[in-house]
């Protein structure tokens, strides 16, 4: 299987890293940088998608700034390959129709990178919902801050994808994975109210900071807070059901399980970040082989940009 990586920053080359600890070694890669590490040396580098394409890869990994997702999965497309698009699907919705029609005239197998789907916890917890190990649950909590400068301290945060609006930035979409996730445990939400605001000593034009008011079916209320301001990361989500209450704190590796006034504290051993990535894309290249649907895919996030009123 020929693989083409497009966009090699960070996560780009985590994506190389963990094919090559696949086994997987033939790997193009779409860089502005012609020089790259050592340990790379053996990848074929290019500097435009289209001549990466035309060594007919099986398979794309789109990874480069948001805004350039929809030409790089309407391009990988028409060159019949498989599609993987790192999160967010797109910045926008205007290519919703084009996307979903030509991936499905070519029977393409597709899927976007929400890899916290493939945490411990959360499979955990969903199993824990499945049993209704809380009973009816009435309320859903989920905060995730994270102050945006700590994340690459060797780079200019302002220059970044995550806080430039033209390269499809913003807290929203940007820390989009908690929607997906309260959206994978509850399904398609039924109302949303959503209130942001870029108003900072960072001093960007996106939103730094989003709360959304939700409404799922069962009368299941929730409220998602993401921010880039919290200098001390925090990321929880709490689901409070009749019986009990799940608390699963990201930072800590815990899920604190609460029933009957007696709490259950649930630990993951041996986990590492870099699993989510691994086990995602492992995941991916199976529902190839399998020629099986992967999930969440492209059309479905595009229907969560949509319904939490995310894109730019």
């Amino acid at each position: 299987m020929k693989f083409l990586i497009d966009g090699f920053g960070s996560v780009g080359q985590r994506h190389a890293n963990n094919l090559l600890d696949l086994g997987y070694k033939d790997i193009i890669v779409i860089s502005k940088k012609q020089k790259l590490d050592k340990k790379y040396s053996n990848l074929k580098i290019y500097s435009k998608l289209n001549d990466g394409l035309g060594l007919k890869p099986n398979v794309v990994i789109i990874c480069n700034p948001t805004s350039l997702h929809d030409s790089s999965i309407i391009s990988s497309a028409k060159a019949n390959c498989h599609i993987f698009v790192e999160k967010p699907v797109s910045s926008q919705t205007k290519n919703e129709k084009k996307i979903n029609s030509l991936i499905k005239k070519k029977k393409l197998i597709n899927m976007v990178g929400y890899m916290m789907r493939f945490h411990p916890a959360i499979k955990i917890i969903k199993n824990l919902l499945k049993r209704n190990e809380i009973g009816k649950i009435f309320h859903v909590q989920s905060l995730w801050g994270e102050y945006l400068p700590d994340w690459h301290p060797k780079e200019n945060y302002k220059k970044s994808y995550a806080s430039n609006k033209k390269l499809g930035g913003g807290v929203g979409l940007t820390l989009s994975h908690d929607l997906d996730l309260i959206k994978y445990f509850f399904g398609a939400p039924q109302k949303v109210f959503k209130l942001d605001s870029h108003v900072s000593s960072l001093k960007l034009k996106v939103d730094t900071y989003s709360n959304f008011l939700i409404e799922f079916k069962k009368d299941i209320f929730a409220t998602v807070h993401l921010n880039y301001l919290m200098k001390k990361p925090q990321r929880n989500i709490i689901i409070s059901g009749e019986k009990g209450q799940i608390n699963f704190d990201y930072y800590r590796s815990k899920i604190f399980l609460i029933k009957n006034k007696s709490e259950k504290i649930l630990k993951f051993k041996n986990f590492k970040r870099n699993d989510l990535f691994l086990n995602e894309i492992a995941y991916f290249i199976k529902c190839i082989k399998n020629n099986s649907k992967a999930e969440p895919d492209i059309k479905s996030s595009f229907k969560l940009i949509k319904e939490f009123k995310i894109g730019n």
